[in-house]
């Protein structure tokens, strides 16, 4: 079974989120919306990481398959489209250890795409949302 910090591969091969309950719609998102899709995670990196370093970062909204998501210099609100009640604020450092804990997770259950869609990303927007943080190739 693949393990990082917060994800786990559940019976039908898919990532599960295993963190704590008050990260749970955070998790939630991370795994029915962008699944294992590296330029999403990718792009959703990068926007935390705008925000975090930007106080006038204009607030971007994220849709998906069950939860709008947005992400601004305050934090990051995540809303589920079908069940009003699963929704919650967290700090952007929260969704930022996160999401690099999803990249893991991506880099270790999907190795055959992490480098190529991680250059393809950098060309198309010129910069690389995981420059500084650690080095993921090969990882």
């Amino acid at each position: 079974m693949i393990r990082t910090q917060y994800y786990v591969e559940n019976q039908f091969g898919v990532p599960h989120f295993s963190g704590p309950d008050e990260l749970m719609f955070l998790g939630e998102w991370v795994t029915a919306d962008i699944q294992l899709s590296p330029l999403s995670i990718l792009e959703a990196i990068d926007l935390v990481t705008e925000a975090k370093a930007d106080p006038r970062f204009v607030p971007e909204e994220l849709g998906g398959n069950a939860h709008i998501v947005t992400i601004g210099p305050q934090g990051v609100r995540v809303e589920n489209h079908f069940v009003e009640h699963v929704k919650g604020d967290y700090t952007l450092d929260d969704a930022f250890r996160l999401l690099v804990d999803f990249w893991d997770y991506c880099c270790q259950s999907n190795p055959d795409k992490v480098d190529s869609r991680r250059r393809e990303y950098v060309e198309e927007h010129g910069r690389d949302p995981l420059a500084g943080i650690r080095d993921y190739l090969g990882a």
